[in-house]
């Protein structure tokens, strides 16, 4: 199990919240640290508990020609703070990528083939 790295960054006195595309933008420089250019943020959604409030983004994998293969994870981002506080690890995400990419091999390759042969 890898370590999350939690970075905090607080919101200025009075900020409003965050937008939704903010939470995904963090999500996605974590992605770019993490993952690597097939995973990216899904569609975030917003989580009020009593204390605070924070953003749910799943994240996803997809592939060239093929498309969304599935929800790998999910990373919380507090309104508040603008940060990740919370992740599926980093190790579950890329086994979860990788049962993925088993799951539908034959249809991602022949899509891959496509995309390919187009650009040629």
């Amino acid at each position: 199990m890898s370590a999350l790295p939690i970075t905090e960054q607080p919101a200025a006195p009075n900020a409003l919240s965050l937008t939704a595309e903010a939470a995904a933008h963090i999500v996605e420089d974590f992605i770019a640290d993490h993952l690597g250019n097939l995973a990216q943020a899904g569609t975030p959604r917003r989580i009020i508990f009593p204390i605070r409030a924070l953003w749910a983004v799943p994240i996803v994998v997809a592939y060239p020609g093929y498309g969304l293969a599935g929800v790998i994870g999910i990373a919380a981002v507090d309104d508040e703070l603008a940060s990740i506080v919370a992740a599926t690890p980093i190790d579950e995400m890329r086994k979860a990528a990788s049962e993925l990419y088993e799951a539908h091999r034959a249809e991602i390759e022949a899509a891959f083939r496509r995309v390919s042969s187009v650009s040629d």
